[in-house]
């Protein structure tokens, strides 16, 4: 009887263990199911801003709650678009997330681009992840005044001059030339497309003339004391000189916070479309329409000015194939390859989406899985 009793008190003290395990289990898994997932919620804010940019409103619109399409009557691009975007920061709470990029804007009508700050604002409905909030401020817009190139802050007042037509080099080394013999005059008859990058210390620039188009990349000294003490040794140094009936007077007061310039290339006759930085800021992808009226790309080192060679040509003959921009990593960007419209001797096999390494400067098609 005694043994008899033992044995039922372990087999009790089993059960309960046992029943305690799944009570534990089935509260982990509950757990687990409403875990929320940066991540996702992270992937969510990115395609909304992939649907913007790529103006697929419907989409864009698919992604947010109820709550937030109601409060917008319209969404519209207004006079600037997306081309071009960075992550920034994530800020977790309690069942949302915070999501910041960094993102620049251009406009279609004047050489102008704006870097702004989106701060979306991502729930979990369900199973589902939706963007519940979108806020964004403006950090600096770049535009052109005259013949000069201007940038303003977030706290607006008065702009500060990046540099003027004048201030860039007048003729470069083409990076076609393998022998570097002699230089190429630069246009300089007006600013064309220009960008921003995301941390809004550099700008790419391109002047335009004589069916030549001149891309650079300027970069920016931030320090308003250094300006201003450069100002006023440059006030004092020329004070009795004197200034001439060619020389603007803003020039010679409003000195330029670009620090150097880094030469790029000169093309002809091509329009050119986007100038957009890589996510690192370490390549500057330049979209162009050629002289067959097809969409064309060039990447360039923003640190040295080097045409990263990809060779895109022998891949893709220029006068056959469109090259357009899907998205972009580190040190790879997505590439959408079509033929001409209407031309008859186009391989479909090159038709299709490829993967780009620019520090390897290997080209890879993806085979859909």
């Amino acid at each position: 009887m005694k043994n008899r009793k033992i044995i039922m008190c372990y087999l009790l003290v089993i059960m309960n263990l046992f029943l305690l395990s799944c009570s534990k289990k089935e509260i982990n898994e509950e757990a687990n199911i409403d875990l929320f997932n940066p991540k996702a919620a992270s992937e969510v804010a990115k395609d909304y801003l992939s649907y913007v940019k790529e103006n697929n409103i419907k989409e864009a619109n698919n992604l947010c709650t109820d709550q937030l399409i109601s409060k917008n009557k319209e969404i519209s691009m207004g006079g600037t678009r997306i081309i071009s975007y960075a992550p920034d920061n994530l800020i977790e709470s309690s069942g949302s997330a915070y999501i910041l990029f960094n993102v620049v804007r251009n406009s279609e009508s004047e050489s102008r681009c704006d870097l702004d700050n989106y701060a979306i604002k991502v729930v979990k409905i369900g199973d589902e992840y939706k963007i519940d909030e979108i806020k964004s401020i403006n950090k600096k817009q770049v535009f052109v005044r005259d013949r000069s190139l201007r940038v303003i802050g977030e706290d607006g007042g008065k702009s500060d001059l990046i540099l003027t037509l004048n201030n860039l080099p007048r003729d470069i080394y083409l990076s076609e030339n393998k022998v570097m013999l002699y230089k190429e005059q630069t246009p300089n008859e007006k600013f064309g497309p220009i960008s921003i990058g995301y941390r809004g210390q550099k700008v790419a620039i391109s002047t335009i003339g004589d069916n030549k188009s001149f891309i650079s990349i300027a970069y920016m000294e931030e320090s308003k004391e250094a300006q201003a003490q450069a100002q006023s040794e440059e006030a004092g140094g020329s004070a009795d000189k004197g200034i001439t009936g060619s020389t603007n007077l803003e020039e010679v007061l409003d000195k330029p916070i670009a620090k150097k310039v880094i030469s790029l290339d000169i093309l002809d006759n091509i329009k050119l479309q986007d100038l957009i930085f890589s996510k690192e800021e370490e390549y500057l992808i330049v979209s162009y329409l050629n002289s067959n009226s097809l969409n064309r790309m060039n990447v360039y080192s923003t640190s040295k000015g080097d045409l990263i060679k990809l060779k895109f040509n022998e891949m893709f003959p220029e006068d056959k194939y469109n090259i357009a921009l899907k998205e972009f990593d580190k040190n790879t960007i997505t590439i959408e390859v079509t033929g001409k419209a209407k031309l008859d001797n186009i391989n479909k096999e090159v038709i299709g989406n490829y993967k780009v390494n620019m520090e390897e400067e290997e080209i890879e098609k993806i085979f859909n899985s």
